[in-house]
């Protein structure tokens, strides 16, 4: 390695430790970014710095972008670190996968089927219930397609409603926010089911 790639890596090292120091503290991804991004001479690199300290590699940073990082940052002005850090973390940019045991991994299974079912998702929606499946948060994505169902004329709603219902029978009735439970969004789901078995269809076992 050269002189100037031994520097570059030191360099790195160093955001990412100060990554490390500002994560532990508690700081949220997008504002460590926002943070490095303002001393850093180069705002990638303060992507990659919180990339590497939450164990995400250079690689698959850039993967997740879908996009030049150059262009992307050409994007904001000077002052905008803060808003660059942002929109990273929109992205899924800085997730890390959670680590999904055997009972979880049914539940996103049944989830993604559900889904599929839905008859086409918007951008922006798909991103977020992709990033809730990613890091694990399968009450809340599950909450969010109780609420919204299937889209009307394209979607296929006994196939969504029906694994809608087998993913919340797996999780926790109690997990809710400030718009309900899962218990809650699960009784709306078995009556849409319901409604969704026409005349002389079999019932759910």
């Amino acid at each position: 390695m050269t002189g100037d790639g031994v520097g570059r890596d030191a360099a790195g090292e160093a955001l990412a430790e100060a990554a490390r120091e500002r994560l532990r503290s508690g700081a949220a991804p997008a504002a460590v970014c926002g943070e490095l991004a303002a001393r850093a001479g180069s705002w990638w690199d303060a992507a990659l710095a919180v990339g590497r300290a939450r164990g995400i590699s250079g690689p698959e940073l850039r993967r997740r972008l879908h996009a030049d990082p150059e262009k992307v940052r050409r994007e904001f002005r000077t002052g905008e670190e803060a808003l660059y850090g942002a929109f990273l973390a929109g992205l899924g940019v800085f997730d890390v996968p959670a680590r999904l045991d055997e009972r979880e991994l049914m539940v996103a299974e049944h989830l993604r089927t559900a889904i599929r079912a839905m008859g086409g998702v918007a951008s922006g929606r798909a991103l977020g219930l992709s990033r809730g499946l990613v890091t694990g948060e399968l009450a809340g994505v599950f909450r969010s397609l109780a609420r919204t169902g299937p889209r009307a004329g394209r979607g296929r709603p006994g196939e969504f409603w029906e694994a809608l219902v087998t993913a919340g029978e797996l999780l926790d009735p109690a997990d809710g926010d400030d718009r309900g439970t899962v218990a809650q969004a699960l009784d709306v789901c078995r009556r849409r089911l319901t409604d969704s078995i026409g005349p002389g269809e079999p019932e759910r076992a």
